[in-house]
Parts: C-alpha cells; structure tokens; sequence
C-alpha cells in the first residue's frame, strides 16, 4: 500500500506542467510577421512542444494580429523614447557609440518590463539577448536559459555585464559548436552550462515544387526558360558579403551570359530603414544591373517557391555566420547551395557531397565554384539530392524539438 501511494505521487509529480515564458529580443513580434530568424524559430518551436508538458508564453513586441491555438502571447508595447533610441540607433554608424547607448535604452526598457511579467514561471527562455538575464531576479524553484543565435558572448566590450548574466544562467543552448566554443574559451567557469542545438527547417514546406514554384511567384520574377538564376537570400549587410557576391556574378556573366542574379532581403526585417550599405550594393550592381534584381524582404510563403524556383543559392557571408536558417532551408528545397566556410556552416555542410563551401571574401573563388558546378549537372543533382535527404534525416523541426525536450528534462523534473 505504501509503494502504491509512493508510485502515485511519483505520477502526479511527472504529470504536473511546467510554465515555459519564451522571451525574444526587444525588436521584433511573435508571431513573425515582420520576419527575423530568431522569431521564426521560437513560433516553430513553440507550436511543436510538448503541449502536455508544457504552458507555454512568448513575450515581444506586440504582433498588432490575433493568435490561435494554445500558446498565450504577451506584447510589450513600444514606448516613445525607446522609438526614438531606436530612430537614433538605425541613422548611425556601428562605430558611433550613440548606436550603443540608444541599444543599451532599448534593452534596458524592455528587460525592465519583461522581469515584471516572467516573475512568475517555472522556466524562462532568453533568446540571444544575455543582457535581459541581469534584469531578472532568479526564485530558487525557476530555471533560467539563455538560447543563443549569434555570436553575441564574445564582444569584448560586453563581456563583463555577459559574465554576470551567465552566473544567473542554469542552461546556454548554442545554435553551433562555434558558437560554443567561442564562448566557453571567454567563460570556462561556465562551459559545463553549455550545449548545441543546431537550427531547422520543414522540409515539408521547404522542398522541391517543380514548375508550380514559378508559377507562384511570376509576380516578384519572371522566370525565363534559358536562363540560370542564382540566389541569394538574407540580411543585407556588410558581414553578409553581398557585394563580393556581387562582383563574383559579374565575373560569371562573363562566361556564362544567361545568368541572373536575384538579391532577397533588406536591411534586417520587413520595413527595416534603407541603409548607406544598401545604397551601395545598387551602385556596386550597376555595370550589371540588367542581370540583377533586388526584391526586398519576401514572407516564409513565398520565399519557399523562390528558393525552389532558383538553379543555385549563395550564401557569401566573410563574418563567423553561426548557422543561418538559409542553409537548411535551400538544402530541403533541393537546390544546391554554395556557401562560405565560416562560422557553424561546415558543422552542416560536406564539401562536395550536399553543398560546396569555399573560401570566405574571395569572389575568384566564388566565381570558380559557381562555374565548376553549373558545368556539372550531375554533380550538382547529386548534391541537391543528399541535401535534401540529410534535412529529412536530421534537421526537421521534429528532430530539434526532440533534443530540445531531451536538455530541457533534467531541469523540468519535480525536486
């Protein structure tokens, strides 16, 4: 009798749910309907957790839409002086410390208001921002994660409010064991903290549509028949190298004439203000603006037709990308990507056999890769088929939730 009693509060311990507040950066809204890849990545998650589990809150900006399903949604509203930090911050160059003053108002005002409002929970999730940690007072029955996209731990002049926020930390997920390690060399008293958990994709939108991928979007381009249309897809700033992708195409044009370039993205997110670099990539595209379109940012929706639609995607990043959704999502759409070998990017990649890396910041070597795998279609069939099989295998949302169910386990068991 008394084993059975024992055994029945054992159950009752593990059926008992746990409130989950997943906490974005103080820019953007969940849903993602102004876009942003780490937004993108806490709506998928979110929806695929363990919903018996887990309660689950997401906290951001304000989405100004109506949300379905069983996650609740928080917004923190802007406020006239963060809108002004931020007006300030986006007309400044990165080396002006104004750009960091009004950065440090913004996350200092919104950290402000989400500690009032994640007070409460059993578990708190910090996506990519470690400064929100210093404005939580940690209960000794909540566990606090920090989730990190980018390679933000190691700017030196951060480091020590960083050293402070990971004291509170009892879980640093890293997107990439670059991201990891870089981290961990900075702050070896934590490193026994910190995990990888590489990023995903769904490989059931993002796939392979065939003719119907150009139907869909002969509105944004007008696919012809005998050209080549290569790809690129994310931020446009510096650290993504566009412009060396640009000078790589028009030394391409010169071997192969049909190709067309297509440039998709903006600054950060969709109505993110025109920046001094993205004036000067239209410049920099004039000798061969005929091959060249700038659509500006495309919607999830759309964007995965665009993907299938193209011949190639480039990705040519010259900064320590970390492990950008681009990748995974051109390997499931079953094109083949050329990309830079930075950053977590040769973590997913095999040279060769389901993408081609090469050398970051050299459009020659750029140009030789594009060439070299457009006059080998079986190669290139080869590679967009393993691609394809390894997201399948591998990186779906699925397989992410999973392992992220497996971390979060040991600190969501009862005491």
């Amino acid at each position: 009798m008394v084993e059975q009693s024992s055994d029945l509060k054992n159950t009752l311990k593990k059926s008992v749910k746990k409130s989950l507040a997943i906490v974005v950066p103080e820019l953007l809204p969940v849903p993602p309907v102004k876009g942003g890849a780490v937004e993108h990545w806490v709506h998928e998650v979110a929806g695929r957790l363990n919903a018996e589990q887990f309660d689950i809150t997401i906290i951001s900006r304000p989405s100004g839409g109506q949300s379905e399903g069983a996650i609740a949604y928080i917004g923190i509203p802007w406020t006239r002086l963060e809108k002004a930090f931020y007006w300030l911050k986006e007309r400044v160059t990165w080396r002006n410390p104004l750009r960091y003053l009004a950065k440090i108002q913004n996350v200092a005002s919104y950290g402000l208001r989400v500690a009032k409002q994640v007070a409460g929970f059993d578990i708190v999730v910090i996506h990519n921002e470690p400064n929100l940690l210093l404005f939580l007072r940690k209960l000794p029955s909540q566990k606090l994660i920090l989730h990190m996209h980018n390679e933000h731990l190691t700017h030196a002049a951060f480091r020590w409010l960083y050293r402070r926020a990971l004291r509170k930390a009892d879980l640093v997920i890293c997107v990439s064991a670059y991201i990891k390690n870089s981290a961990t060399q900075i702050f070896p008293e934590h490193a026994h903290k910190f995990e990888v958990l590489f990023n995903a994709t769904n490989p059931e939108v993002f796939k392979p549509y065939g003719e119907q991928a150009k139907q869909a979007i002969n509105n944004i381009i007008n696919f012809e028949d005998d050209k080549i249309y290569l790809l690129y897809v994310g931020r446009l700033t510096a650290e993504k190298g566009v412009h060396i992708l640009i000078e790589a195409f028009a030394q391409l044009l010169q071997s192969m004439p049909n190709a067309r370039l297509i440039i998709t993205g903006s600054s950060f997110f969709e109505g993110a203000t025109k920046t001094a670099y993205q004036q000067s990539l239209i410049s920099h595209a004039k000798p061969v603006s005929h091959a060249i379109v700038f659509t500006g940012f495309i919607p999830h929706e759309k964007l995965r037709y665009l993907y299938s639609a193209a011949d190639l995607v480039v990705l040519p990043s010259i900064w320590q990308d970390p492990c950008p959704l681009v990748v995974l999502e051109s390997m499931a759409s079953g094109t083949c990507l050329v990309a830079t070998k930075v950053g977590g990017i040769p973590e997913i990649i095999v040279n060769g056999k389901d993408g081609m890396l090469v050398e970051a910041n050299n459009s020659h070597a750029i140009t030789q890769c594009l060439l070299a795998i457009l006059n080998e279609p079986e190669k290139k069939s080869q590679i967009e088929q393993a691609a394809r099989q390894k997201i399948e295998s591998a990186y779906a949302w699925q397989h992410l939730v999973k392992k992220l169910e497996t971390l979060l386990s040991p600190i969501t068991q009862p005491i």
